[in-house]
């Protein structure tokens, strides 16, 4: 894998930290800021497939992308033209 430097500046309390984190695990502190950043990384994607399969819970019917959209234009401009206030 090659991989690129990156220089990165944090608060003298974060990097002790880092260290104590470090030496604890037996690992370089590069390595930590490596496997924290991919576990944010993998956390954050399981969570917007979590996301994306509670919406197909739903049973929504999923028509053409192009009528879907007229028919939501539609809809706001019939909200705007009686007066009602869209959210």
């Amino acid at each position: 894998m090659a991989a690129e430097r990156f220089e990165l500046r944090l608060p003298s309390e974060t990097l002790r930290l880092l260290r104590h984190e470090a030496k604890r695990r037996g690992i370089s502190v590069a390595q930590l800021i490596r496997e924290a950043i991919d576990l944010m990384l993998k956390k954050e994607r399981e969570e917007r497939v979590k996301a994306a399969q509670e919406l197909f819970k739903v049973g929504a019917p999923v028509g053409d992308w192009e009528e879907m959209k007229k028919e939501i234009e539609e809809g706001k401009l019939k909200g705007i033209s009686g007066g009602a206030v869209l959210h």
